[in-house]
């Protein structure tokens, strides 16, 4: 009799085996499934993330540009003027606080460059100002070309070059530009001839330095 107990006990336990095996019974294997569950959300989870991160910075580059060096601007203006840019010194940043007046802390970055000769007076500074600076360094322009006037007052060809002179803001960015080359076979067509012509080189330099910023 025991041993038939036994036997009886033996098959039972392992019916009771066999009916957890296929319904799927024990703590581990619904651990198991659980976690594969969580793993699977989470991955998905993680994909949308990682497509909203890169949307928002697709976004983000469209509406901010790249920093541009004023190395850069300098460039495009001579490719397009060749020959007839004629500035070929610089200013340091002492010369433009004592000279013209623009301190160190009004801007970021700037190119100072003129003609190192008494051929001509011909110029191009460019200011890339601090938030808040750029009204300032504009009137600080402003005034050092009413001085300029002043100085050549007696010296038509450079008088006809500081007048035609363009001072531009693009941006954060305050061109003065003064330029025309050699303008000395239209001096005896008189003063407008020589303003007109020096106007004409100005626009063409702004013009790029404009298209330059506003593309990058």
């Amino acid at each position: 009799m025991g041993k038939i107990k036994g036997s009886k006990g033996c098959l039972s336990g392992l019916f009771v085996v066999l009916i957890c095996g296929l319904l799927g019974c024990g703590g581990d294997t619904e651990k198991g499934q659980s976690d594969g569950a969580q793993n699977k959300n989470n991955h998905a989870a993680s994909q949308e993330e990682n497509r909203e991160a890169a949307v928002n910075t697709l976004l983000s580059g469209q509406n901010k540009r790249n920093p541009i060096a004023l190395e850069e601007l300098k460039a495009a203006v001579v490719e397009i003027l060749g020959d007839n840019y004629w500035p070929d010194a610089m200013f340091s940043q002492e010369e433009l606080a004592e000279k013209v007046g623009i301190s160190a802390d009004m801007y970021d970055s700037f190119l100072a460059e003129y003609q190192h000769s008494e051929a001509g007076i011909d110029m191009m500074i460019i200011i890339e100002a601090k938030d808040g600076e750029v009204t300032g360094v504009e009137e600080i322009l402003n005034e050092y070309r009413e001085l300029l006037l002043k100085s050549y007052e007696d010296q038509p060809q450079n008088k006809a070059k500081v007048f035609a002179s363009r001072i531009e803001t693009i941006e954060n960015h305050i061109c003065y530009v003064q330029l025309g080359a050699d303008i000395s076979g239209l001096s005896e067509a008189g003063e407008d001839a020589m303003v007109a012509h020096c106007q004409q080189e100005n626009e063409r330099a702004v013009d790029m330095i404009e298209k330059t910023i506003l593309e990058r």
